[in-house]
């Protein structure tokens, strides 16, 4: 545990092309055309995705524009090949620290592109700087729109009453834990309250019939969304897992039947997100290092 503490320390700041060995675990590639394989690959396994552009906020608007190209792009080709595929966007990835009114434009221009195409929307999100203003963005566009979902962290005090609040309007909701560092104030710290309150969140939504994306690699999460399921009786729902991460966990919540979605990142921000995933997990950070030593 320790070892693998200290890799995780130690491996982000190896070069490129070694954690470009490990990156090949999480992202499909820096292509869209990389992604679509995967995506091709996952469905015939019977098992949908989301594609993801990586990256996070922008230096201006023309980059933010830019990614909104990408991911008309990524909606006529999911299109044209009929795949069951979605996207996420992140707001600072489309320019909501720069401009809040540009960004909602952005994800309005790409709610409706994916509206024609019959393509789901899921807004993503961030930092505890970004709830309040992600929610808002999320609330104007269902206004309009249904074919867009958002995101909440159990993790956050807040989460609890923000489900209660959009179960009023029928939200599409992806439940995480979340990832970001935030203080005390704002979050639990407690990985078993962090828990309780995921599971609370679950529950609350699929009781007042909201789809629910069950993001989550914890088996004890998988068996308690399980009991929920099995008390509730039905429920509009789908795990939805990372690419490349707890496989196992995964393939079994399938063969048990139960609707499953692979987040695909794709982009040339594959090194961020690679050093994330390994920060995240300590014991594939023991292996990459371990692997190093025995590197000719």
């Amino acid at each position: 545990m320790i070892i693998n503490q200290a890799a995780a320390a130690v491996v982000p700041r190896l070069p490129r092309r070694i954690v470009g060995l490990v990156a090949r675990r999480y992202i499909s590639g820096e292509t869209l055309e990389s992604a679509l394989d995967v995506t091709r690959q996952l469905s015939e396994r019977r098992i949908s995705t989301t594609l993801d552009v990586l990256g996070e906020h922008v230096a201006d608007l023309g980059g933010a524009q830019a990614i909104v190209e990408l991911y008309r792009r990524v909606l006529d080709e999911l299109s044209a090949a009929s795949l069951d595929s979605n996207i996420s966007v992140k707001p600072t990835h489309l320019g909501l620290a720069l401009d809040p009114e540009a960004c909602f434009r952005n994800i309005r221009a790409l709610v409706q592109h994916a509206a024609e195409r019959d393509i789901f929307v899921r807004i993503d999100m961030e930092d505890s700087s970004t709830t309040t203003a992600t929610l808002d963005i999320y609330r104007r566009l269902r206004e309009t729109h249904d074919n867009v979902g958002v995101v909440l962290q159990s993790y956050m005090r807040r989460s609890e009453a923000d489900a209660r609040a959009l179960s009023e309007i029928g939200a599409r909701v992806r439940v995480c834990k979340g990832i970001y560092r935030e203080p005390a104030e704002i979050a639990y710290q407690d990985g078993a309250e962090i828990n309780r309150n995921f599971l609370r969140v679950v529950e609350h939504l699929l009781g007042r019939g909201c789809h629910v994306a069950i993001a989550t690699h914890d088996a004890a999460l998988v068996q308690g969304s399980y009991r929920i399921l099995e008390k509730l009786g039905s429920g509009s729902y789908e795990f939805q897992m990372l690419l490349g991460v707890t496989e196992k966990l995964r393939d079994s919540i399938v063969a048990a039947g139960h609707p499953m979605r692979i987040y695909v990142p794709f982009g040339e921000e594959w090194y961020d997100y690679s050093v994330r995933r390994l920060r995240e997990n300590p014991k594939i950070a023991g292996h990459v290092l371990k692997a190093l030593l025995r590197f000719p």
